[in-house]
């Protein structure tokens, strides 16, 4: 557990100990992989509620991260807001297993993202840690209540790849969104296209067809029923939307849960209520991380490239690896020098 974390932990050590019942929080925790049962049996053998407590949070302290993101999430989950409350500004970092990207890949996250129609990695892929932590970062802050995050920035900046890549990890999903992640993309839409996507969120999230066996009728219907399923069938999950362009659009998917969007203009949100975090993304990767998309395109390590590539890099003015436009482009001037 990183040191901010653990000063918070002990910082509000007495209010936790002295207020907590154990035993449902120590099941949520449980549930997601924050606490073994072992652990659960150590607190449970002590003599008192406040020495149960106390033996929890001691457990806790010498865990890792990934136990005080628990831990604060069952307290939100089990009606302690307040004391979540006073470990929110302790919450860590959340970074990939190991440190690796390639790592937390899990059956559980490809079956959760295949079923929220998540996007795959593009072929080419670079990571950008600093600002897939930056958006888990404004999720947590939502605090489990509902929400907007925006990933905003120019055409071809990765806003999309970013978004997905912010799910793509096992502990933070389980922790997180239990429920799920459900992706639309939206796009430039008039009132029939936002209907169609509208229904089709609607059935995919209502497969065994439990409220109803016909699809809304209109925008107003298809809201009504998002946010009963949401509620009611899909509790603690994301929706993502990419690439949005008309508030109005954002009205019609406003539902009361936590929502993770990408657009090319952060004001879409002012049409909309509820607590607002934004994350710019810059349009250009810069040197270095042109450098190694173009040597994964071209199949060649990146300190063998040749001196060219350098002047390749900063004329093609290189902004994401999915573009294929722009690998092509980077691929052509090299053929040229």
């Amino acid at each position: 557990m990183d040191a901010k974390a653990r000063n918070c932990l002990r910082q509000h050590r007495e209010a936790l100990e002295r207020d907590i019942k154990t035993s449902y929080i120590m099941d949520h925790m449980i549930s997601n992989g924050g606490l073994t049962v072992s652990e659960e049996e150590k607190v449970k053998n002590e003599p008192t509620q406040r020495q149960r407590a106390a033996m929890l949070i001691k457990t806790i302290l010498e865990k890792d991260n990934y136990s005080y993101i628990s831990f604060y999430n069952a307290l939100l989950h089990e009606g302690y807001k307040d004391l979540a409350d006073l470990l929110h500004a302790g919450i860590p970092v959340i970074s990939s297993s190991n440190g690796k990207d390639s790592v937390g890949i899990t059956s559980y996250v490809r079956t959760v993202l295949c079923e929220g129609g998540v996007p795959q990695r593009p072929v080419v892929f670079v990571t950008r840690r600093k600002l897939v932590n930056a958006i888990q970062q404004k999720l947590f802050k939502l605090s489990g209540e509902p929400g907007w995050v925006t990933i905003y920035g120019m055409a071809g900046c990765g806003k999309s790849v970013l978004a997905a890549e912010a799910v793509r990890d096992h502990s933070f999903l389980e922790v997180c969104f239990p429920g799920g992640v459900h992706w639309v993309s939206v796009g430039k839409q008039d009132k029939s296209g936002l209907l169609m996507k509208l229904q089709n969120l609607c059935t995919r999230l209502d497969q065994d067809e439990n409220f109803s066996q016909r699809l809304p009728l209109n925008i107003e219907e298809a809201k009504d029923r998002l946010r009963i399923l949401m509620l009611r069938k899909h509790p603690r999950s994301l929706l993502i939307l990419d690439d949005v362009w008309d508030p109005l659009v954002l009205k019609a998917f406003d539902n009361q849960c936590q929502i993770l969007l990408t657009t090319r203009d952060k004001s879409v949100t002012d049409s909309v209520m509820g607590p607002k975090y934004v994350v710019p993304v810059e349009s250009g990767l810069g040197k270095e991380k042109g450098l190694e998309i173009l040597s994964l395109f071209v199949n060649m390590k990146k300190a063998d490239l040749p001196e060219q590539a350098h002047s390749i890099i900063k004329e093609c003015k290189v902004v994401e690896c999915c573009h294929w436009g722009i690998l092509t482009d980077l691929l052509h001037k090299w053929n040229q020098s």
